[in-house]
């Protein structure tokens, strides 16, 4: 298996999700004005993925973020 393929959080199993944690936005056409959400996307195995909701990951860098946020930590 090669580096590139492999969890950035755990370096031993191989990804299957990226995060999904929202990082900035913009829009990317000038003929439909269509806005792109920008994500974290860091490779994550289902083992270190943090799964907030169907079709939704984020890694536990940005899980603990958001727990700071809603308890203010």
């Amino acid at each position: 298996m090669n580096g590139t393929s492999l969890c950035e959080v755990c370096n031993e199993r191989e990804h299957t999700r990226l995060c999904d944690y929202a990082t900035g936005t913009g829009i990317i056409t000038s003929f439909d004005f269509k806005e792109l959400t920008e994500t974290c996307d860091k490779k994550l195995c289902t083992t270190c993925a943090v799964h907030l909701w169907d079709d939704c990951d984020i890694c536990p860098d940005h899980a603990e973020h958001i727990k700071k946020k809603l308890f203010r930590e």
